[in-house]
């Protein structure tokens, strides 16, 4: 059940941002304090996410399971950081700092640079995704849409957080799908 938590509690956090509870000014629209809140409660969680799907692949293809595993909690420290951004944020906003100029140093080049270690860990927390639903479909740990699933909500998330379209939309669609996912090998994998 501790699987569950995580993709639960960033479901509800991309509900929270969609309807626009907490939003941020300005440049700073795609965020919500409320949602940073919740988001940051649930990111511990995403250890127990992982190695929860890792021991489900382990089952039948063990190699695979590692990787599940090594790669979803390495790619966990990400999602931290952006989780605790989203406080940060609000913090700094109610403290009078512009919210273009807290965006534009996210942005920045000299930024990126800083953090390019951290953003090898994004990529992680992704393939960690992608390649468990490709081995719930090609190892037939669960339902076919269960993987898919876990796959699906990969490109939704870029979608929403990276080209900040339709964020309303695909943010919660793409945790609506991890959540799916999880649910899904919860409830029929490997039987």
């Amino acid at each position: 059940m501790l699987a569950l938590v995580a993709p639960l509690c960033f479901f509800i956090a991309s509900v929270v941002r969609a309807v626009g509870i907490g939003t941020l000014p300005g440049e700073l629209n795609w965020a919500s304090s409320y949602e940073g809140l919740i988001m940051t409660i649930g990111v511990p969680f995403f250890v127990a996410t992982f190695i929860f799907m890792g021991q489900s692949i382990a089952e039948r293809s063990p190699n695979t399971g590692i990787v599940v595993t090594v790669l979803g909690v390495l790619g966990s420290a990400f999602i931290a950081f952006i989780s605790g951004f989203r406080g940060l944020a609000a913090g700094f906003v109610s403290s009078g700092l512009d919210p273009k100029a807290i965006n534009d140093g996210l942005e920045s080049e000299a930024t990126l640079i800083w953090l390019a270690g951290l953003f090898l860990y994004n990529w992680c927390f992704f393939f960690a995704w992608i390649i468990a639903g490709v081995a719930v479909i090609r190892k037939k740990i669960a339902p076919w849409w269960v993987g898919l699933a876990l796959i699906l909500a990969v490109p939704s998330l870029i979608t929403a957080q990276a080209l900040y379209y339709n964020l309303e939309i695909f943010w919660p669609l793409a945790n609506a799908l991890w959540l799916l996912g999880v649910w899904g090998l919860v409830k029929f994998g490997n039987k």
